[in-house]
């Protein structure tokens, strides 16, 4: 039997009292729905039988309603399958014409100020898992679909009707109990469950340490280049950020600027150890002591962004700021973005105990949440061992594609770039030897089907110029092929632009 999902025809009003004819009333608003496209073009409308005993109307009331709308071309029949709003209407064959306005036009409604600094910072575009060597994203055809779908259907047949209301208690395995399990065991973050706010993006995780922990005017230290998106989300709360260059070895405290009074002015220090993007340097111990021991000297908060760090196959793991804090200064974040999948939009925090009440508070007013079902997967998946064995597989395939990209690319730009040996995460940024245009070099690759971001976009204090390479989402067997496109580019453009110096 044919559905009919949501039918614009549920909304008729039938006026039985007045002159006109019910028929007509029928035919008018049909007609009027399949004009504004509440009804779209190819429809089926429902069979006049069925429509007759919804109205509760004679059929042939109805039958005459669409013997009108098919002779004056708003629906066609089928015999054997329906009737169907005809997909050229009459009003397709009509010459529109255009009437100057009465009235002056009306201006450009007045944005806010946070709105027009949003709209100066240029945000660089989002990333997209279609386009080659696109950084940060993970391999998502190595997604471990079929275990998801077995978790999943044995989820919605146990009829869990705590994650389908307003609640998060209790059916299954808690999301965050799993996590802070995961964190114990492979970041050294002792917490209780409580601690943790899943949320549904990594930029709501900033949000609410802006809500919770800061005022409007306030300052926070940003690295240089650095999340550009996530700068925009503080601006949009009022804050004023500053940034601070970052070198090799990461965030330096040490360049951290102070006000006049010798006091530091930020109230927030963000920070990446471990890869960090764009420019992809990872922290050392000492310079990780040193923001620890900046934000218990001037009373500041430090929000910890780790989401590279269960991507790491080679080298030592340094353990977090939140584990190696002894004043309860840092708010932890991480997301399953590149564990798992950026699709299923979960992130969380790890706050101190005593901030517990203000941030889940606060997750309320702004309704941060992520959804419990996608929660309830993710934990069942955790809890049954499926997400460390996934890592395990990931980190090879990782390491594989990172390697090879790397020696492609050595063989042939060593000499013009310097080509990072990477241990973790899903991104290499090359930095050129010499001068290099990585805006066209970026726009050139882009024409031919890759998303290689120029490192000058994410820079807001002096420009560097680099490239951004990711290698998760481009399979084993097409990096050396995807590797010698990227190089053919870079010459091609260095050698037009060098061509071009030299005529002028």
């Amino acid at each position: 039997m044919a559905q009919f999902n949501y039918p614009a025809w549920n909304l008729i009003q039938l006026a039985r009292e007045s002159e006109k004819p019910l028929y007509e009333q029928i035919f008018a608003q049909f007609r009027e729905s399949i004009m504004d496209g509440r009804l779209a073009r190819g429809t089926r409308l429902p069979p006049s039988r069925m429509l007759a005993r919804e109205l509760s109307l004679a059929r042939n009331t109805v039958i005459q309603s669409y013997d009108k709308l098919e002779a004056e071309g708003y629906v066609r029949r089928i015999r054997g399958s329906g009737t169907f709003v005809d997909r050229v209407l009459p009003e397709d064959h009509r010459v529109s014409v255009a009437h100057a306005p009465n009235s002056p036009e009306r201006p450009v409604p007045a944005l806010s100020a946070r709105a027009e600094r949003l709209i100066g910072i240029g945000l660089p575009p989002e990333r997209s898992e279609a386009l080659d060597l696109s950084p940060g994203v993970p391999a998502l055809d190595e997604f471990p679909y079929e275990v998801f779908s077995q978790i999943a259907a044995r989820h919605w047949r146990s009829r869990a009707m705590s994650q389908t209301g307003y609640g998060s208690a209790g059916h299954g395995p808690s999301l965050a109990a799993q996590i802070a399990t995961y964190l114990a065991e492979t970041r050294g973050v002792s917490c209780q469950p409580g601690q943790i706010i899943v949320v549904g993006s990594t930029l709501q995780t900033a949000a609410l340490v802006a809500h919770v922990l800061l005022d409007p005017g306030d300052e926070v230290i940003v690295e240089d280049p650095g999340h550009v998106t996530q700068l925009a989300t503080f601006s949009l709360c009022g804050l004023k950020t500053t940034s601070v260059p970052v070198d090799a070895d990461g965030l330096d405290a040490a360049r951290i600027p102070c006000d006049p009074d010798g006091g530091a002015p930020a109230k927030l220090i963000v920070v990446t150890p471990v890869e960090q993007f764009p420019f992809g340097s990872s922290m050392p111990a000492e310079r990780r002591r040193a923001v620890l021991d900046w934000a218990h000297a001037h009373d500041a908060w430090v929000m910890e962004d780790d989401f590279n760090s269960e991507i790491r196959w080679s080298g030592q793991a340094q353990p977090s700021l939140f584990a190696e804090d002894r004043h309860r200064r840092v708010i932890y974040t991480s997301s399953f973005n590149r564990a798992l999948a950026p699709g299923l939009r979960l992130a969380y925090l790890v706050v101190p105990p005593d901030l517990v009440e203000a941030f889940t508070l606060a997750q309320r007013a702004l309704s941060h949440y992520a959804p419990q079902p996608d929660q309830a997967l993710v934990a069942a998946f955790m809890q049954e061992g499926h997400l460390a064995a996934h890592l395990r597989r990931m980190r090879a395939i990782y390491r594989e594609r990172s390697l090879l990209l790397a020696d492609c690319l050595l063989q042939r730009l060593g000499e013009r770039f310097t080509i990072p040996h990477v241990t973790a995460g899903l991104h290499m940024t090359l930095h050129p030897n010499g001068p290099f245009d990585d805006i066209a070099v970026a726009s050139a690759l882009s024409r031919r089907g890759f998303d290689c971001p120029a490192l000058s976009l994410y820079c807001r204090g002096a420009v560097r110029q680099g490239l951004i390479l990711g290698f998760g989402n481009t399979r084993t067997e097409k990096i050396p092929a995807r590797a010698t496109t990227v190089a053919d580019v870079i010459l091609e453009v260095s050698a037009r632009q060098g061509e071009a110096r030299a005529a002028g």
